[in-house]
């Protein structure tokens, strides 16, 4: 009997976990894995494929109860695909090239890439890991170039003694200010976002928070307001605000499916960035060191936007506007740094593939520009709003429909359910 083959396109965390899980499928269950990656590595894609020891996770390694680092995390899970595949009953074959296109080809689908000839197989999961920022156009129009944070070295050519910009404010900016600041003779490192918020950090009592639930109620204002009463109440108890959001984590897919499109585009509007701080936090021993940098004047995070920027003979010219303020200030910098972090919008700049799929119809963006759309199995929903047996999708791609999807706890758990599915329909 032939086995069924899957592909998996993207070999970050997300495709890298869905494989580990298909490697286990016995008997009648058992796969031929195709794993399609455009960079080097198979595993720690973009969130844990650098290679600064300063950058540690942003959620404690549960076995270890401590912060290692992301590299390290990497490796880690490059050893586990090793180690499904050599036990497997299925086979699982990397390859590295960039799929430009997934078609429907009766039963089955055809996938094409940059450097293999199209392959045929019955399932596919797309698992393609967020789209590349775009920094604000203001820069552009005035010829500054922009360091990208996430390509490598880029960093790496700030001048020594140079004042820099950091466009963004949270977790990336604090992973470039780690860097940067490692050398003593750096200049300022400013930093500046529309609201000028930066992670909060996570506890340095490793312990999870104890174990309870939280019950809202569905609509965004009534569960803002209960949440709200809930940390006051659990503060007064003598408990940091940190367990309430943790005891939230579990059911927050189920209550971001529970609201409006309206409701949670109003999310996306005036409360994401509360969010985004208090969620996705930064390790105790790293955010004190970002404390540090700020105390001694390294490091000033600014709320506002730039207005206009120019390259003169000293450098660059910035023009910022402090939020809720009309009058610009003017500094000078040696380099501009995008950290706005990765982005989940589906958009005409979208990856080639996704491009393909939309224009097919094979697949359509969520309502809230977020990712795709997909059914709560992970699906992907075409353009006809018909979920697709055997093409789904997992991590930053769902986050219109998930919301909590890019963390690697949610993604486990989601990657054993896809597997399981994808096994059992192709």
């Amino acid at each position: 009997m032939r086995r069924r083959r899957i592909a998996i396109v993207g070999a970050g965390f997300s495709g890298a976990a869905v494989a580990a899980q298909l490697m286990k499928r016995r008997g009648r269950e058992a796969c031929d894995v195709i794993l399609f990656e455009r960079s080097r590595r198979f595993g720690p894609g973009l969130a844990y494929g650098g290679a600064e020891r300063t950058h540690l996770l942003n959620v404690r390694a549960s076995n270890l109860s401590a912060f290692p680092a992301r590299m390290r995390y990497g490796e880690y899970v490059e050893d586990t695909l090793d180690r499904a595949a050599r036990s497997s009953w299925g086979r699982l074959k990397r390859v590295r090239a960039e799929v430009v296109a997934c078609r429907r080809a009766h039963e089955k689908w055809t996938i094409e890439s940059t450097r293999a000839q199209a392959v045929e197989v019955d399932a596919v999961v797309l698992a393609t890991g967020n789209g590349v920022s775009a920094a604000p156009s203001v820069f552009a129009k005035g010829g500054v170039p922009v360091l990208d944070a996430w390509s490598p070295g880029a960093v790496r050519r700030v001048r020594r003694g140079a004042d820099v910009l950091v466009v963004g404010a949270g977790l990336t900016m604090i992973d470039v200010a780690l860097t940067l600041s490692r050398d003593p003779r750096m200049g300022v490192i400013y930093a500046l976002s529309r609201r000028g918020l930066a992670p909060r950090a996570h506890l340095d009592d490793a312990s999870p928070a104890p174990p309870s639930s939280i019950s809202l109620p569905r609509g965004l204002s009534d569960a803002l307001h209960a949440f709200r009463a809930e940390v006051r109440e659990a503060t007064e108890r003598g408990e940091p605000w940190q367990y309430s959001v943790d005891r939230l984590r579990a059911r927050t897919p189920d209550l971001w499916r529970g609201l409006s499109l309206e409701q949670q585009r109003r999310f996306l509007r005036h409360l994401r960035p509360w969010w985004d701080v208090h969620r996705h936090r930064a390790a105790p021993q790293v955010w004190k060191q970002i404390a540090q940098l700020q105390a001694a004047g390294r490091l000033r995070i600014l709320a506002g936007e730039v207005v206009n920027a120019q390259v003169n003979s000293a450098g660059i010219d910035i023009q910022h506007r402090q939020r809720g303020s009309h009058v610009r200030h003017r500094l000078t910098v040696a380099r501009v740094i995008n950290c706005t972090g990765v982005s989940s919008e589906v958009s005409p700049a979208s990856q080639t593939l996704l491009r393909q799929l939309l224009a097919d119809g094979i697949a359509r963006p969520h309502f809230t520009g977020l990712g795709l759309d997909v059914d709560v199995a992970g699906r992907v929903v075409d353009g006809a709003g018909v979920p697709h047996p055997t093409l789904m999708a997992l991590g930053p791609l769902t986050q219109g429909a998930f919301w909590e999807c890019t963390a690697v706890p949610e993604i486990r758990v989601r990657a054993a359910q896809l597997a399981a599915m994808v096994s059992a329909s192709a």
